[in-house]
């Protein structure tokens, strides 16, 4: 199949980054991103679930590692190459026919092969983050950024039950392409909550003002009442 792959060429993640200076477009003609042809990827155990892509998004993070600006600091935590895409809206092929469906990204303790860390832990759960590196796939803190995986730059990629997220019919593609990072904007929001109880009139800084960044400011206003909001973008 068709995909577009991130290879760890320092020398083309180096021009990238020079190139991005003038303009987003010659990074990305001169980077790490390739279209190439590869094989989907093997399911690795039960429980997982070949997905074909309808839509994805385009992160920050994904962004950043066309452009060169991603860290060395996350060269342990992905497998190169990599097909990127974690924001996205797809179907699984069942018997009574396409279940559509989203997708949490990360690769947690089910993917793994671990045991939970407690009942009912959700794939990002936990304090201890050594797993996403080790277990039956490959290391990658998510889809999108593990070899073993692929990401949704690509027709299809696999991912964990535990990742799979039914959407009601009522949702377009577009509306649900949206999920993954508006609920981590929320998410963030909510997390806020038990700290500035108590405070009067508590501020809150929003450092960026992408989709994520957008959605956590929709988040403080809907969640935390009387929130003074500090934005740098």
């Amino acid at each position: 199949m068709k995909a577009l792959q991130v290879d760890r060429k320092l020398g083309r993640l180096g021009l990238a980054r020079a190139m991005s200076v003038l303009s987003p477009g010659a990074a990305a003609r001169v980077g790490p991103l390739e279209m190439v042809t590869i094989d989907p990827p093997a399911l690795p155990a039960p429980g997982w679930h070949r997905v074909h892509t309808h839509l994805a998004g385009i992160c920050g993070s994904d962004l950043a590692t066309v452009e060169g600006h991603v860290s060395p600091y996350f060269d342990d935590w992905v497998s190169f190459p990599f097909v990127p895409g974690h924001e996205v809206v797809g179907h699984i092929d069942t018997p009574d026919g396409p279940r559509r469906v989203v997708i949490e990204p990360v690769l947690g303790h089910a993917a793994r092969g671990f045991p939970l860390p407690f009942e009912g832990a959700a794939p990002g759960d936990g304090n201890d983050y050594a797993h996403l590196a080790t277990g039956r796939l490959e290391p990658g803190i998510q889809i999108g950024f593990c070899n073993s995986t692929c990401g949704a730059w690509a027709p299809e990629f696999i991912a964990h039950e535990s990742q799979i997220h039914d959407i009601p019919d009522a949702m377009t593609d577009e509306q649900a392409v949206m999920v993954e990072p508006t609920a981590g904007g929320i998410h963030a929001a909510l997390l806020t909550w038990p700290v500035l109880q108590g405070i009067d009139r508590p501020v809150v800084a929003v450092l960026g003002a992408g989709t994520m960044g957008l959605c956590a400011l929709a988040g403080l206003r809907r969640y935390v009442p009387g929130v003074r909001i500090v934005v740098g973008a």
